[in-house]
Formats: structure tokens, C-alpha cells, sequence
């Protein structure tokens, strides 16, 4: 049995996903908004008809420090920035986390791109909005439950006075704002992966024919909370895990617990990550869909959770002999990528 990992004892430790990242809070719906509501921010939470991906205004001006984020003073961008947006709480000065981007572009200056029309009318003038911001996606978080506040009097009556305030400045607040957004993708994934992987389970492969060259057929999306994803096909699941005996591929000693349909329970996970940005790279640079059977690994619960939220020492380890067992079928289905590639995509 593989020493690696044991399952009676392993305790996955949920990775930091945020913490890392360099952040800006953004303050919407301020300034001249709040008066005509003709803001160029008035399109931030809205995905763009042009491309359907996300462009945001930054008040006031749309010109981002991005020295601040980590970029070099020739850089005209950086990548993998969380932004954070919030807007003011009726009647009070605190606000309120409304909406964030967990992997954004930031420009240092305002973009003016007419082909996205985002046209505003203000003092009888037709205005083109810039974007400084810009994003596959968005989680947008108004109609839930669980808010996080951000309580002025407890930081500096003028936080906000510039509209934005970097990660660093409040070092206490980051780790609170970080702490929550984790607390938010980690029970979305769960409750998205918990979906999927009962679809897998109620797959009849009894009925229909085998799914063959799915690398080859072009993937499709769905639109989810602001989140464009990708619609995968559970019965390709199922027959990776029946191809693999449902048995855990890290170690074939992993045991689970038998189904109602007097199999093991196995789960079903994409090495390549099956996110919409990897399935619209994939498809654009080497025209494959990674919702494959050569892409889906068939593992026990405990590694695929070490996968998903586990430290980066135990991710490493599964996700290497993963990749070893893997590239032949890669090949086959006419991926190409390198485990060092892999490892980043799962930022290890």
C-alpha cells in the first residue's frame, strides 16, 4: 500500500486560495453615481454581450497603481489579481462585499474598446466607459446569505476616500476579507462537485452507446451565477471509472464503501482542470476538449478532496503520479501538456 497517503488518518488541509493574491477593494456606486447613476462602474457587474466576459471601471478615472498589485513600472498589466467589489450600506458609511473577480487582468491605465458598447448617456452626452479590469468571470454575492461588512469605524473614517484601497493596508481586514472569500469557493466547489459527482454515480452505461473522440467534439458552456462553465458530460465520467475498475488510480489500495449499485464509490476528476478558461485554451491552441475520458481520473474521495483543498505538499504528490499514469492517454487524445504546465494550473 502507497505510505504517501493514509486514509484513515489523513486530514486534507484546506489550501489558502486567496491569501496569496494581490487584491484591490473597489467602492461602486459612489461619487457622481449615487446622484445620476450614470457611473462608468455601472457595467462592472454585468457580462459584456460582446465577448461575455466581465470589464471593469475603476473610480475615479480608471487608472490603477499597479505597482501596488506587485507589477514592474513598465508593466502596462498584471494577471491573477483578486478584485473585491463593494458599495455602501443604505443610510450607513459601511459597506459591503458585493461582488469579486478571483482572477483578474488589471491595467495600469483605462481601455476604450468601442466593439464592447458600453455606452452611457450623461449631461446629454453619448459617454464610451474604459475598463482598467478585466475578467473571465464573476462571483456575484448580493443575494446571499451570508454578508461580510466592512465596518468603517473599526479601520479609518476615510478608507474609502479615493474609492479603492490595496491589500497591505489594513492587514487585519485582509486576512477577515481572504478567510471569506476562501469560506465561499470552498462551499460552492464542494456543492458544484457534490452535483456532478452524483451524476456520475446515477450514469447508466448499460444504455447507449460508448462516448468515443470526445477530445474532439467542441465544448459547450453554461452561464451560472455570472460564471461561465463548462457543461461536462457525466457519463464520460462514469466511463473512466469503469474503465479503471473503480479503483482509486493514486493507490489501488484505497478503499471506500460499496454503492447501491454494489460498486465502489469512486470519483470522477479532471486532471486537467475542467474550468472555461483551460477548456477555451485547450480547444483555441490545440483544438481538443478536455472533457475526455483520457483527462478524467478515477480516485477515491479522500485524494480527490487532498486535490481540491488539500496543502500543497500532498497535492503535489497525488497530482505527479496522476500525471505519470496520464500523459500516455494525453497523447493518445492529442493533448499536449507538461507536468511542470499541470502543476500551475493547479498553482503548485
Amino acid at each position: 500500500m502507497n505510505k504517501d497517503i493514509d486514509t484513515n488518518k489523513f486530514l486534507c488541509t484546506m489550501n489558502t486560495i486567496l491569501k496569496d493574491k494581490p487584491f484591490i477593494v473597489i467602492d461602486m456606486n459612489s461619487g457622481s453615481y449615487v446622484k445620476e447613476e450614470v457611473g462608468h462602474e455601472f457595467f462592472n457587474l454585468s457580462r459584456s454581450s460582446y465577448d461575455k466576459r466581465y470589464y471593469g471601471y475603476c473610480p475615479p478615472n480608471d487608472n490603477i497603481n499597479i505597482n501596488k498589485l506587485g507589477a514592474k513600472q513598465s508593466d502596462k498589466n498584471i494577471n491573477g489579481v483578486l478584485v473585491i467589489y463593494v458599495q455602501k450600506i443604505e443610510n450607513k458609511s459601511d459597506r459591503e462585499i458585493i461582488a469579486f473577480c478571483d482572477n483578474a487582468t488589471v491595467h495600469r491605465n483605462g481601455i476604450d474598446i468601442p466593439s464592447l458598447q458600453r455606452n452611457l448617456s450623461k449631461d446629454k452626452k453619448d459617454i464610451r466607459c474604459t475598463f482598467s479590469i478585466e475578467s473571465d468571470n464573476l462571483h456575484d454575492l448580493i443575494n446571499i446569505d451570508r454578508k461580510f461588512i466592512i465596518r468603517i469605524a473599526d479601520y479609518n473614517a476615510h478608507m474609502f476616500r479615493m474609492q479603492r484601497f490595496f491589500k497591505g493596508t489594513y492587514p487585519e481586514l485582509d486576512k477577515k476579507i481572504s478567510k471569506y472569500l476562501e469560506g465561499y469557493l470552498y462551499e460552492k466547489e464542494l456543492d458544484d462537485d457534490f452535483t456532478f459527482q452524483e451524476e456520475i454515480q446515477n450514469e447508466d452505461l448499460s444504455s447507449g452507446n460508448k462516448l468515443i473522440n470526445t477530445s474532439e467534439v467542441e465544448p459547450q458552456y453554461s452561464i451560472d451565477n455570472g460564471n461561465k462553465a463548462v457543461k461536462k458530460n457525466s457519463r464520460i465520467s462514469k466511463q473512466a471509472l469503469e474503465s479503471a475498475n473503480y479503483t482509486c488510480s493514486f493507490d489501488k489500495e484505497h478503499k471506500t464503501f460499496t454503492t447501491p449499485k454494489n460498486i465502489p464509490y469512486m470519483e470522477g476528476h479532471h486532471l486537467i482542470p475542467c474550468t472555461s478558461s483551460n477548456a477555451e485554451r485547450f480547444w483555441k491552441e490545440q483544438h481538443r476538449n478536455i472533457d475526455c475520458e483520457e483527462n478524467i481520473v478515477c480516485i477515491c474521495p479522500t485524494c480527490h478532496r487532498c486535490i481540491h483543498f488539500g496543502a500543497k505538499e500532498e497535492k503535489n504528490r497525488i497530482i505527479k503520479r496522476l500525471y505519470e499514469i496520464q500523459e500516455p492517454k494525453f497523447k493518445q487524445a492529442g493533448l499536449n501538456i507538461k507536468l511542470k504546465e499541470l502543476l500551475d494550473l493547479y498553482s503548485i
